[in-house]
């Protein structure tokens, strides 16, 4: 024990080296590592580095040497010098370069050893430090002259500031507003990070500073002072201080110093979720201490193994995760609060050279080792083995049995088995006495095939779900920065993706299905209809709008999943998910995913079908869905009608088909009657008798067969008033241009049946294989003798170099055929055949006209037991898409995984390992379907939309009771719009702002190390839209001021933030202006179409709730005009206050007052900037002095009468 300040504390723990682990240490941090540098113990260590973006660590030595170490357990990576003689003063990197300093030279290298270049100077003569300013500048300063910039990437000094004897700067630190400068002298000078310029100058210690650093707005810092008495005949002694100084940046002043039972020699800030530092001696004794916070005698004092050596130099990882730090011996010490740490936030692996595989020793008596293994020696002399080829007879090796373990787990991709390897030979070794080793199997001395502890039947870890398709869970940040980076990395395409987590954001992948379809597209986007509140016809084509707007990135389907979930047909049907888990479905849990989106399809289509019946047609119910798991209560439905004689809805023209349906009694009565059919469930026969071979059945018979179908049931027959056996027979009067398949999978028998028809077509495309290249080696034969033509030149080069143009091997990628051709015979029978019938007995079809079909679109569930299982899609993208998005014009197939979309090869749509992707969903569509249909989109909105509406609220006031006091109607707050005022051209301009209310609150994860990450965002509904007028006379009054009308329960209005109080949006007693959410997006929406331009304070969340996408062109964002990079974004009300000298939300927020002052703070900018002629001085002068501004006060506005 030891005493500092009347208090006693435990002496330091010495701890032995991590792989001897005599002494554990009690605290929050352990020694992972302890292992010598290159040249130790010759030459010191001087310099470490936690790289920034490879999980490497680097050391440098005091000869010139660096040394990098990869991952927790410091294995070496890459070695070289980077001077003759010099020592490594500090490390730097920067993606996978790294740039290593001494006292004259500044050196570039790659991470692999390689250099780049190497910059000297006159002026490096002692060079100390360096800072990284911007993303390639490079401020160097040390006991030189000068700071000297330099830009790595155009190898030049950029820079040069002269320096007086009293700044030659020792350490660099910096934060987002300064440059701070550790002098030889003990002050700390504070330059701007942007010009450079001397701001403050703090006297930290009288006499030098040993370190310090910088986070948010503190600064810290150690170091030596003279002592009274301590010089003598002008020599100086000095003495460390035992505390750390403290100093706040807003003020420029000095907090209270925090004392320490170690001696401050080295400081680093490690901050997650609490600001903490580490304060550490020389002598290798550190503690964790808060900024705010005092020394106890239960703080852990933390003890390294030095072996005799000082601390040189420490860092800490990116992560926070580990700390390094270096000694005068050269050993590296690396300690850690985790057993396995990251250094980076986001993991990246450097490259690693291939690792040449080791040959083992080989016993004279081991008989399972190949000869093969051996390596031949370099000799000119025949071997013993080079026996003549008259005395050799070439005897094939008999092939060992496959493993069943590998049988079971093996996956078939184009007729070649893909296995994991069970590890128990090597690879490709065989045994050369197979007899022996089978009778030795069978005795049980040892198994080949040992037994699995997980069972036959299920093992779900032996198969690996490939990364594309995988569930990706959402990562969200307070800025978006690394959203977008997430965002990028998972999509590299001009197509958007689609948020998950949002509640029924399952249906996503049938989004994007529906999208791609050309005339469901441009027929939704034309399509209006204002007497419905929820119609999620009219909800896709805003979603299509925003799809076909947006290039990348990530949409929400918020709108569309809105009205999804108020449509009482989706809640019978099991469709919604359970809002408060939103892992399980309603239905049951993950494995039910593939069964819900089979009836969301099935659902979706009969919805958008009743939505976009013409409005002249009478009866809205008479095109069914016919399912055989239905067919009992449909058979006798009166809803039937002539197709010829009735108008058709959009989805009737492109899915429906024209079904005929026999019912035949026992009785000998029959009826008929036909409807639509929009999609039908596939049917599969039933498996044969055990023992019988399996037989093959082509897909083609079984979509005939799905489609003409045949039930035996029993039914109510009108006529005998008793219920009859009969038989239901469907037979197809009309093809669809659309072919809707759901594959029903629910059975085992079904299941299994898939995939014994995946694995004989498998066997019979080898066969098929194997007869092509026979057929083609015979050909070539027979030609060897006789002059070769310039085909028959091209078949033998075909043959030397292994080609195959014989067989289209691609065209028959899978049991599930990528096109299809059908007819319908005089006698309504129906013929489909398929590119995979290559070998089935052909029909007479001389005569009929086929209508080709190609594979558009499958969707599957990715049962991934890790994840809880997802649903993708692959879907053919059309040159239309690609025309609008990329000025192309070809088709290629993509994987929709959410937001992570990717390109993959057509054979991919169509291969399904039944372990973990199955199939749900198949779309055959016309070849000519964009010929057929009109592909043209007519805006359905007109001016009319802004003509002012009446409150739903003034309907409802009937059902308040007489006895309780109603609110007073309030004043109308806006003025619509005139007619001389309603857009015409493009460039109007307008303010909006809007308000929000929230559904559910935030849900947040606190890991062990303090920091927050956001697992499921706050869900926001607005709550209230405001539009004013921008220009005219009229300039600065509302025109649009709507509440939004909800029946959805509200867990936070966020009154002081929004100004929504309870009851604003309940229609039944609220004296607002109410409107619905469609009727003011409509407006919205139309005031987009026009090409007004929208300002706002904040307008990329307010548009992301609203759900809108407005093009970058039509915004103006004041939060981004008065806004300079890096630095933080400034409120509306500091902007109010500073440029316009009002003062505004002084109770709670008013989107009326945020509008207009948000227009204001434009017109301002405008004069600032004389139109944006003048702005390098509005940046350089009127920005500086903002944030100069925002800083003095901590970007508060001051009180009334406050100096």
């Amino acid at each position: 024990m030891f005493t500092v300040g009347g208090s006693e504390y435990p002496a330091p723990t010495q701890h032995a080296v991590s792989n001897v682990g005599q002494i554990p240490i009690v605290g929050e941090y352990l020694e992972l590592n302890v292992l010598p540098i290159d040249g130790a113990p010759q030459f010191g260590a001087s310099a470490v580095h936690f790289d920034s973006s490879f999980e490497l660590l680097w050391v440098g030595n005091q000869h010139g040497h660096v040394t990098s170490y990869y991952g927790p357990t410091n294995q070496k990576y890459t070695s070289f010098q980077v001077h003759p003689s010099n020592p490594v003063v500090e490390i730097l990197t920067i993606g996978d370069r790294i740039l290593s300093l001494t006292k004259n030279s500044l050196r570039c290298s790659l991470n692999r050893g390689v250099t780049q270049f190497e910059f000297t100077n006159d002026i490096l003569q002692n060079t100390q430090c360096m800072s990284l300013r911007k993303d390639s500048n490079i401020l160097l300063g040390g006991k030189n002259t000068a700071l000297i910039e330099y830009d790595i990437n155009t190898e030049t000094m950029t820079k040069k500031i002269a320096l007086t004897d009293d700044q030659a700067t020792a350490i660099f630190r910096s934060t987002s507003k300064f440059l701070c400068c550790g002098t030889y002298n003990g002050k700390v000078i504070l330059r701007d990070s942007d010009s450079l310029q001397v701001v403050r100058t703090l006297d930290a210690h009288t006499g030098t500073l040993s370190d310090f650093d910088a986070n948010g707005h503190l600064l810290i810092t150690c170091g030596f002072s003279q002592r009274s008495g301590s010089s003598n005949q002008g020599s100086q002694h000095l003495s460390l201080d035992p505390f750390v100084k403290v100093y706040d940046l807003r003020m420029m002043r000095s907090l209270s110093p925090i004392q320490c039972v170690v001696q401050p020699s080295f400081l680093r800030f490690l901050s997650t979720y609490t600001r903490r530092m580490l304060v550490m001696s020389q002598a290798g004794q550190f503690l964790l201490i808060e900024d705010n916070a005092a020394i106890t005698p239960t703080t852990p004092i933390y003890q390294a193994n030095l072996m005799a050596a000082s601390i040189v130099n420490l860092d800490i990882s990116r992560s926070m995760q580990a700390i390094a730090f270096v000694d005068s011996g050269g050993c590296l010490h690396m300690w850690s609060a985790s057993a396995n740490p990251t250094f980076n936030k986001f993991q990246k692996d450097p490259q690693f050279p291939d690792v040449a595989e080791t040959l083992d020793s080989i016993d004279i008596d081991n008989e399972m080792t190949p000869l093969s293994v051996i390596a031949m020696p370099y000799c000119q002399e025949p071997l013993l083995s080079d026996w003549p080829q008259e005395y050799c007879v070439p005897v094939s090796r008999r092939p060992p049995p496959i493993n069943p373990e590998l049988l079971r787990s093996m996956k078939v991709v184009q007729g070649i088995g893909y296995a994991p390897n069970p590890g128990n030979r090597k690879r490709n070794q065989v045994p050369y006495k197979l007899k022996d080793i089978s009778l030795q199997d069978a005795k049980g001395k040892k198994a080949a095939v040992p037994d699995s502890p997980l069972g036959r039947d299920e093992q779900p870890h032996l198969f690996m779900v490939p990364k594309k398709y995988r569930k990706v869970i959402f990562k969200y940040s307070k800025l978006g920065y690394e959203e977008n980076e997430m965002i990028q990395h998972y999509n590299k395409t001009n197509f958007p993706g689609l948020d998950p987590n949002i509640p029924n954001a399952y249906c996503n992948c049938m989004l994007q299905v529906l999208y791609f379809i050309e005339p469901l597209r441009c027929g939704l986007q034309s399509h209006h209809n204002l007497n419905k509140e929820f119609d999620l016809a009219e909800e896709l084509g805003f979603l299509f709008f925003m799809q076909d707007s947006a290039t990348s990135g990530v949409l929400l389907a918020s709108n569309f999943l809105r009205a999804f979930r108020t449509i009482p047909e989706a809640t019978a049907l099991g469709l919604l998910q359970n809002s408060n888990k939103s892992e399980q479905l309603s239905t049951g849990g993950s494995s039910n995913l593939g069964h819900l989106i089979q009836n969301w399809n099935r659902f979706i289509l009969q919805q958008l079908h009743s939505e976009t019946i013409p409005v002249n047609k009478e009866e809205s119910s008479d095109v069914i869905i016919l399912d055989p798991d239905e067919l009992e209560e449909n058979i006798d439905s009166k809803n039937q009608r002539e197709s010829s004689s009735e108008p058709k809805s959009l989805i009737d023209k492109l899915f429906g088909s024209e079904m005929k349906i026999s019912t035949q009694f026992r009785n000998g009565r029959t009826t008929e009657r036909k409807t639509s059919q929009f999609l039908f469930n596939l049917t599969f026969p039933s498996v044969g008798k055990p023992g019988e071979p399996p037989k093959y059945v082509p897909f083609s018979t079984i979509i005939r067969n799905s489609i003409c179908s045949q039930v035996h049931t029993k039914s109510w027959d009108e006529v005998s008033e008793t219920y009859q056996p009969m038989i239901q027979t469907k037979t197809p009067c009309t093809l669809p241009d659309i072919l809707a398949l759901n594959c029903s999978l629910m059975r085992d028998e079904n299941f299994h049946f898939w995939k014994v028809q995946t694995e004989l077509f498998s066997e019979k495309m080898e066969k098929k294989l194997e007869e092509s290249r026979s057929r083609r080696t015979s050909n070539v034969d027979s030609q060897k003798t006789t002059q070769l033509s310039s085909s028959d030149a091209w078949n033998v080069f075909a043959e030397r170099e292994g080609l195959d143009f014989s067989f289209e091997r691609n065209s028959l990628s899978g049991w599930v055929p990528l096109n299809l051709k059908m007819s319908i015979k005089e006698n309504q029978e129906l013929v489909v055949q398929s590119d995979n019938d290559w070998d089935e007995p052909k029909e007479a079809t001389e005569n009929l006209e086929f209508v080709e079909y190609e594979l558009y679109c499958t969707v599957a569930h990715v049962n991934d037991p890790r994840t809880g299982g997802n649903l993708v899609a692959h879907i053919n993208v059309g040159k239309t898409f690609h025309q609008r998005k990329e000025g192309v014009t070809h088709t290629q197939w993509y994987l929709f995984n959410d937001f992570q979309i990717s390109a993959i090869d057509k054979e991919e749509s169509v291969d399904f390992d039944l372990k973990w992707k199955v199939p749900c969903v198949f779309y055959y569509m016309r070849k000519d379907i964009n010929e057929r249909h009109k592909i043209q989109i007519n805006f359905p909105l007109t001016s009319k939309i802004l003509l002012p509406t009446p409150s739903i609220s003034k309907g409802r006031h009937r059902l308040s009771s007489s006895v309780e006091p109603r609110s007073p109607p309030a004043a109308m707050t806006f003025t619509p719009l005139l007619p001389h005022e309603v857009p015409t051209k493009p460039g109007m301009l307008i303010a909006l702002d809007a308000e929000f209310v929230t559904l559910n609150a935030e849900e947040a994860e606190l890991h062990s190390d303090g920091t927050r990450s956001t697992i499921k965002p706050s869900h926001l509904l607005v709550a209230r839209i405001t539009v004013v007028r921008g220009e005219g006379d009229e300039e600065g009054s509302p025109f649009i001021d709507d509440y939004i009308s909800t029946q959805e329960q509200v867990v936070d209005y966020l009154t002081k933030f929004s100004g929504i109080k309870p009851g604003d949006l309940d229609a039944s007693i609220s004296s607002k202006h109410l409107s619905t959410l469609k009727l003011t997006y409509c407006k919205l929406r139309y005031l987009v179409q026009c090409g007004c331009v929208i300002v706002g304070h904040g307008l990329s969340k307010d548009f992301k709730v609203i759900n809108i996408f407005v093009p970058d062109d039509q915004v103006h964002d004041t939060v981004h005009l008065f806004h300079k990079p890096r630095k933080r974004y400034i409120s509306l009300r500091f902007l109010a206050w500073y440029f316009l000298g009002e003062k505004i939300q002084k109770d709670m927020h008013d989107s009326i007052e945020d509008a207009r002052t948000a227009l204001k703070l434009y017109k301002k900018y405008l004069e600032l900037t004389d139109h944006g002629k003048n702005m390098s001085e509005f940046t350089q002068n009127i920005l500086n002095k903002l944030y100069e501004e925002g800083r003095r006060l901590e970007w508060k506005v001051p009180e009334d009468g406050a100096v």
